[in-house]
């Protein structure tokens, strides 16, 4: 299926691809942001929300790469109606835009993501995902083709190959016969067909994980034909990062040279095909800001900025330290306790001893920050707007 619809100029302005290239500034007034936090009247730029099913699997696949490979599952879950409570918490707060990811989970594997999801619109708010897109349901077809979804929300589908069979290999896909790849195709042309009947732009777009086992061109142009015919207008290749606490196969997360390697080869055709109606980009941020291997930039301002609800029900610091086994750095249990209670219990007479013991925590629990962390905190860090409160052995 074809799908020509280029949307408003949001398609084609540098602000969609500063977004999909690590480069967003989640804080625009860094004076303005210190003092809200000493106030008390900061509100996270965005929360993240890790619904997952009372059930004992919490994702369709175990992707070698995926950071929650390494995450203790205790079997706590949010009850649905908690979680949905939670979530008008979070909208009447203020938060204008909520992301539905997941800590090895996928939120479209949640059997009652739909009901959170139209909280989201409801309020009005940005949404984004982040899935396989394994699933999708008729009523969340429906939602999403909403005539009021929020402009600069978004679908991103994590794929990783250009065929079911370079796909079984790339997520460790149990049944080699399986054709998830060609579903999830379908599921993005089904994603757009809402989007065209709703009127609404969000943005759909498809990543691209490069390593040793789907790095070739012939997969990398199969992938990027597939998808933009699908209705995707955006596609994204970078390279998966190192995990915690375990060591992947060999070849599974690129090594500096692989890097090289892979960027010389594939550079010339991923420009041929990049195009104003649907770019196609090849992102390599550890490189662009030099955090290849690097655990995490501290002091870290994560837990103000993008807080997370993990997928056991607790409210933790973010999207990179959301299960059980960083219950250290947790900013408490939302089975017990409201979002808003958690989210400001903090002495903001104290900032360095805050920044002091949230490094020592994350230093224990080895929490490693994300791209998008360790851009944002170097941010924060380089404005010096926090300079005469952080601990000398923090910043």
């Amino acid at each position: 299926m074809s799908n020509t619809t280029t949307g408003p100029d949001l398609v084609k302005s540098a602000d969609l691809l500063k977004r999909y290239q690590y480069g967003a500034s989640y804080v625009t007034d860094y004076a303005e942001f210190r003092q809200k936090i000493l106030d008390k009247t900061v509100v996270p730029h965005q929360v993240e929300f890790q619904a997952a099913s009372p059930r004992k699997e919490i994702c369709w696949l175990k992707c070698p790469w995926c950071y929650g490979l390494s995450a203790t599952d205790t079997g706590e879950r949010l009850a649905k109606d908690r979680a949905i409570e939670i979530m008008h918490q979070i909208a009447k707060g203020g938060v204008k835009k909520v992301i539905f990811a997941g800590y090895a989970t996928d939120p479209l594997y949640c059997d009652y993501l739909e009901d959170l999801l139209e909280v989201s619109v409801n309020y009005g708010q940005i949404f984004g995902f982040n899935t396989k897109a394994i699933k999708t349901s008729a009523r969340l077809l429906e939602i999403l083709s909403t005539p009021t979804v929020a402009p600069k929300s978004y679908l991103s589908i994590s794929v990783d190959a250009g065929s079911n069979e370079v796909y079984n290999t790339a997520h460790a896909v149990d049944n080699p016969k399986s054709r998830i790849y060609d579903r999830v195709v379908d599921n993005v042309s089904k994603l757009a067909k809402s989007r065209a009947k709703g009127g609404a732009w969000f943005d759909l777009s498809a990543t691209y994980l490069i390593n040793e086992t789907n790095n070739s061109k012939t997969e990398v142009a199969k992938f990027i034909k597939d998808f933009r015919d699908a209705g995707a207008n955006l596609l994204r290749f970078t390279y998966p990062q190192l995990p915690k606490d375990f060591v992947p196969a060999a070849g599974i997360i690129p090594s500096k040279r692989d890097v090289v390697q892979y960027t010389s080869e594939l550079t010339e055709l991923i420009q041929s095909e990049n195009r104003p109606d649907c770019p196609v980009l090849l992102v390599d941020a550890d490189s662009t800001h030099d955090i290849f291997r690097k655990p995490r930039t501290t002091p870290c301002f994560a837990s103000f900025i993008y807080p997370t609800v993990g997928f056991d029900g607790w409210l933790y610091h973010c999207s990179q330290s959301s299960a059980p086994n960083f219950r250290a750095m947790a900013l408490g249990d939302l089975a017990k306790s409201d979002f808003w209670d958690l989210y400001y219990n903090y002495d903001p007479q104290n900032l360095p001893e805050h920044f002091r013991g949230c490094a020592k925590k994350m230093e224990e629990t080895g929490c490693r920050c994300d791209r998008k962390e360790h851009v944002t905190n170097t941010g924060v860090i380089a404005s010096g707007a926090f300079a005469d409160l952080l601990d000398p052995e923090t910043a």
